[in-house]
């Protein structure tokens, strides 16, 4: 029988063989059908908008019927269909168009996800950090494979690749049982309590303090590889540090438990802060390409050490009730409205200043570290009344 852990491997696997092919290609993929460094700010801005609130609103739809995998297996399908679309699609409104399905529709699986995986781990079933980082792998499996053949195949490449993604993640959602049915005894959840978590101080300064080392990527996810491609690296070269910087979070992920029992949230998210100001500083001067490797090694920190501590806060702080809910609060306001601006002024300041756009980031970076502190004032280490 495949263990539980297994199986969240493979759908962890699937969410990110499509993000690592998104992230870095889909503005590739959109500059190939005439989209201006402007429009492509614009567009991903816009989606990171409308997410915050749709994201929270299908999670709480389903955290209420106590119907996460259920919910999942849906929207899943739905994405699927949605990005098939994109092969139909050829100027700036019907790719929005699209767009804006798959912002509704895409974003809570993750953190849908995660709030089921962390339900799974708190009960000692599985460890979190090993079959979150097959998502890593997945995550590096794409930025390579993509890189070495986007010359070759062309940029629809990345669509077909994130296709097949969608079709994987919809045969892993069905291989789950369905947890939520398992804890009878969870008080049942209503509107008021949600907008009490939404309410309290400390959720929303650990959800800034978080939000804003996320949003320090903004550049790197929107214009990384178009501002590398600028610089004469190649393609197989920039999948390459693409894929380095999410090994060395893998090597993070895999070495995660002894972290989180020493270090608390606020700490593992001011260390990613701090890294985020030495790394984002640096590229804003395009240093020499000996570098790269080492900055990209940096991404263990300002993203895989602060998302740990961003979910150990999710885990320890939130009622289990609202646990898809919290989640999906959590990216809406960080992925959604924190990065949507950061991308949103990244791309008006990319066709101008270029690389020096990473010094946006390096202001965030300082915002991430007063905000980890004053988190760890705000916050008793109990659970939020939800």
């Amino acid at each position: 029988m495949i263990s539980i852990g297994v199986r969240y491997a493979f759908v962890y696997g699937a969410i990110f063989l499509a993000a690592g092919t998104f992230l870095p290609y889909f503005p590739v993929w959109l500059e190939s059908r005439g989209f201006s460094a402007e429009e492509i700010g614009l567009a991903l801005a816009l989606s990171g908008f409308v997410r915050f609130f749709t994201m929270p609103a299908i999670a709480y739809v389903a955290d209420r019927a106590r119907a996460p995998l259920k919910t999942l297996r849906v929207i899943t399908a739905i994405t699927v269909v949605a990005n098939i679309a994109y092969l139909f699609t050829g100027s700036f409104w019907p790719i929005l168009t699209v767009l804006m399905v798959m912002t509704v529709f895409g974003p809570p699986i993750l953190p849908m996800t995660e709030a089921m995986a962390l339900r799974v781990s708190e009960k000692g079933r599985m460890d979190y950090g090993r079959a979150r980082l097959w998502g890593s792998a997945a995550f590096i499996a794409a930025n390579l494979g993509i890189g070495a053949f986007l010359g070759s195949l062309g940029p629809d490449v990345v669509m077909w690749t994130i296709i097949i993604a969608g079709v994987f993640n919809v045969a892993g959602y069905f291989s789950l049982a369905d947890e939520g049915k398992a804890d009878p005894g969870i008080a049942p959840l209503n509107l008021a309590s949600a907008f009490r978590l939404l309410r309290s101080p400390a959720f929303l300064v650990f959800v800034l303090a978080a939000g804003a080392v996320q949003a320090t990527h903004a550049v790197y996810y929107s214009f990384g590889t178009l501002h590398w491609q600028a610089l004469g690296i190649s393609n197989s070269m920039i999948g390459g540090l693409w894929a380095l910087g999410v090994a060395a979070e893998i090597v993070l992920f895999w070495k995660s438990a002894p972290l989180i029992k020493r270090f608390g949230p606020a700490m593992l998210i001011g260390l990613g802060a701090v890294a985020a100001l030495l790394r984002w500083t640096i590229m804003a001067f395009d240093p020499p390409m000996w570098t790269l490797p080492l900055l990209q090694c940096l991404h263990a920190f300002t993203f895989g050490i602060s998302h740990l501590g961003a979910m150990q806060f999710l885990l320890r702080a939130v009622p289990p009730q609202l646990a898809s809910t919290a989640q999906s609060m959590y990216s809406a306001l960080a992925s959604g409205v924190l990065m949507a601006g950061a991308i949103f002024v990244s791309g008006r300041l990319y066709e101008q200043a270029g690389g020096l756009t990473y010094l946006a980031m390096t202001g965030l970076a300082v915002l991430a570290c007063g905000a980890a502190y004053w988190g760890a004032r705000l916050w008793d280490g109990e659970r939020i009344d939800g």
